[in-house]
């Protein structure tokens, strides 16, 4: 019987061994199958990169020879299209993409500057200092493109590797004269040279100002805030202080946490939890416009509100000549168990009036409305462009054949339109 044991032992290992081993060639076979894969997809996004690239190049070098508007949109678009792909296959690339900054920064920026211009471009062509500032562009993604195909051509020929985790835990140096993909990218990197500053009014056109927009002495910073706590100064204590130009500091009173700078109070915050409901909406409302007027807050409408839970939350803009300005606003919340101010936010707002004008008139702007929609109501506003110039529009809330509600922006300068927005739509 003994014997009989040790052979069936025998048999159980050998197949135990047996399964084991083709588990172990099927696993390594996989993984073949995955490293296989993982360079496929590496090497297609690297491709991609290089045919972007390469687009875009002759896509800006286009402009120069462009004459017209029709041509000069369609160069717009493709410098927008080609800027954007570019970007986006470079975050694909096996490494971290975040060190390559500054040639991020130019596709960016280039998109920017393309999709900004090509609303006049389309009507009047390019003018001779954006051909100018498209030149340059040129010469730029055309240097990085030929890097580009350089890289490829190393890549190919096995001087330059494909980045990868198995290569990177190896964490030894390649003694054969090769270098890996990143290496050469983050060389490239650090040589490269950014365009200057372009003004234009994109978003990316000039930096944020950064200067301090007040004169509070710090007396006057913490007085401030204890106005808005409602608390005596000796009950408030200081927090911490943001570095910076700001000179914001952070106080906190109870559950209430400030924080002031030069320019007057920025935000509120209160931690407690609220409880039931015990005042309507309306109610809320004239809290919140009571306590802006005794803040100091003068010419402020309400644009919109939205409850929370038990907390009402508004939106105030300022009302200049009146216009409403949509992007000078006040957020400022409620809560309905109390009636008490629960937040407060005028990061957004300005006590400095605009240089906004109304060239035309309400009916001449109304020819900008399409015939299909049905005007219920319009009014005078005064919006932000990405760069952050002011400028007068026309406001008109219509709706369309299914009563679905859109608002149409009107530049009171040109009469062209500058902006559609659907209101909220029901799910």
């Amino acid at each position: 019987m003994r014997k009989k044991y040790k052979i069936i032992l025998g048999t159980y290992i050998l197949v135990g061994a047996a399964v084991s081993g083709l588990y172990i060639w099927q696993e390594h076979k996989n993984l073949a199958d995955y490293r296989l894969a993982a360079n496929y997809s590496s090497a297609m996004a690297f491709e991609e990169t290089v045919a972007a690239a390469r687009g875009l190049s002759d896509a800006l070098e286009k402009s120069v020879y462009t004459v017209g508007g029709s041509m000069s949109g369609k160069v717009c678009s493709e410098i927008y299209a080609n800027a954007l792909a570019a970007e986006a296959a470079l975050s694909t690339l096996p490494f971290s993409t975040l060190e390559l900054e500054q040639i991020s920064a130019f596709l960016n920026r280039a998109g920017d500057y393309a999709y900004t211009i090509n609303f006049g471009a389309i009507e009047d062509g390019f003018t001779d200092q954006q051909r100018e500032s498209f030149s340059e562009m040129s010469e730029i993604a055309s240097d990085f493109a030929d890097y580009l195909d350089e890289l490829r051509s190393g890549v190919n020929s096995g001087l330059v590797i494909m980045d990868s985790r198995e290569i990177d835990h190896r964490n030894v140096l390649a003694d054969d004269g090769t270098e890996k993909l990143s290496e050469r990218l983050y060389s490239y990197e650090n040589e490269f040279t950014p365009m200057a500053e372009l003004i234009y009014d994109g978003k990316l056109g000039k930096e944020q100002d950064n200067s301090v927009n007040g004169d509070l002495s710090q007396e006057e910073m913490i007085e401030l805030v204890s106005k808005y706590a409602g608390v005596k100064i000796e009950e408030l204590q200081k927090e911490y202080d943001y570095e910076g130009t700001q000179g914001r500091s952070c106080y906190s009173a109870g559950d209430m946490s400030i924080c002031v700078s030069p320019a007057g109070v920025e935000s509120m915050q209160n931690r407690r939890l609220v409880g039931e409901i015990k005042i309507s909406a309306e109610q809320a409302e004239a809290v919140a416009a009571d306590f802006l007027k005794k803040q100091g807050f003068e010419n402020m409408e309400l644009a919109d509100k939205e409850i929370n839970g038990a907390v009402c939350n508004m939106r105030f803009c300022k009302v200049e000549n009146d216009a409403l300005c949509l992007n000078n606003e006040i957020k400022i919340s409620v809560a309905m168990d109390n009636g008490a101010v629960y937040g407060f936010n005028a990061l957004s707002y300005s006590s400095g009036d605009t240089d906004a004008e109304w060239k035309i008139s309400e009916e001449e702007a109304s020819k900008s409305i399409p015939p299909s929609l049905k005007v219920a109501e319009s009014r005078k506003v005064i919006k932000k462009s990405p760069a952050g110039r002011d400028f007068a529009c026309y406001e008109f809330s219509c709706a369309d054949s299914r009563g679905m509600g859109v608002k149409i922006y009107v530049d009171a300068a040109s009469g062209k339109q500058c902006d559609i927005i659907f209101e909220k739509r029901q799910k």
